[in-house]
């Protein structure tokens, strides 16, 4: 087993949202060398070589693996701190095992800005989906915050060239 041990070295209420925690946790081995293949392995995953972290969103939650440690915010208690601390392990334990079948990724994938997103949307403002503007919509769509299936239009047989691609930018950022 090449990652032992995860431990706990700080817990606190999330400052991003109140009713969630954030914390902190030590590996027992460094796994900065994992990290790029982590990175081929997790499409959504966003790497960054020069301070090698790598950050994975889950839901609402997110984990920033470092070489030697551990950051996660949002998450929703202790007992959920330990259980993603055991999927954080599983991860790097396995991509271990399987590194030779993976061919690592040192780049950066760019996450897309609210005006690419809003450049595929239709541009109706129909305030169909919750929103007042497409452009609000399509930055609560990189926020995690709406779902791109409460854009009734995009769904349109004219649009689903922009739906195809919208979908892909989401995926790319581990959304569903």
């Amino acid at each position: 087993m090449y990652l032992k041990e995860i431990k706990m070295t700080f817990i606190q209420p999330c400052t991003a949202d109140a009713e969630r925690i954030r914390f902190k946790a030590k590996f027992s081995t460094d796994i900065s060398e994992i990290l790029p293949y982590i990175n081929a392995d997790v499409k959504d995953a966003i790497y960054n070589n020069k301070i090698q972290s790598l950050t994975i969103r889950k839901e609402f939650r997110i984990i920033t693996i470092y070489g030697t440690n551990l950051a996660v915010s949002k998450a929703v208690n202790e007992s959920e701190a330990y259980e993603i601390m055991d999927l954080v392990k599983e991860l790097v334990n396995n991509t271990y095992e399987r590194k030779d079948e993976i061919e690592p990724l040192y780049e950066m994938r760019e996450k897309p800005s609210t005006l690419e997103v809003y450049k595929y949307l239709p541009k109706l403002n129909c305030k169909k989906c919750g929103q007042a503007t497409c452009l609000a919509f399509a930055s609560k769509l990189l926020s995690g915050t709406q779902n791109i299936r409460s854009c009734r239009p995009i769904y349109e047989e004219d649009n689903k060239e922009n739906l195809e691609e919208i979908k892909y930018m989401l995926q790319m950022m581990g959304y569903e």
